[in-house]
């Protein structure tokens, strides 16, 4: 089936809807990265929240995958950048019992 969209607009649907590849190798490297600029350790099961929270600084970027990310934040470590990708990855609301499974325990 071909689609009826101009070239143009058939590419921004497809990189809209085609999830991103989080390889291995590039979630070590935003856990490292991370670590060494907020202290903050990210466990394996924390994998989706990363990939979601950052996939949106992707696309608000313009890029095609997590590797060209990387290579943006480290090429410049003063780039505004860093603070969007600290921001993204953690998390703003500091308040007791504020998730669900917390009022059990109430």
């Amino acid at each position: 089936m071909t689609s009826s969209l101009p070239c143009g607009q058939t590419s921004l649907l497809l990189q809209m809807t085609e999830r991103l590849a989080l390889s291995d190798a590039h979630f070590r490297r935003i856990s490292q990265l991370i670590y060494q600029r907020a202290g903050i350790v990210l466990a394996d099961h924390k994998r989706d929240m990363v990939y979601n929270r950052l996939v949106r600084r992707l696309r608000a970027l313009g890029l095609a995958d997590f590797g060209h990310y990387l290579n943006l934040l480290e090429s410049n470590q003063h780039s505004g950048e860093w603070q969007a990708f600290i921001n993204s990855l953690t998390t703003n609301l500091t308040a007791f019992f504020r998730e669900a499974h917390h009022f059990p325990l109430l």
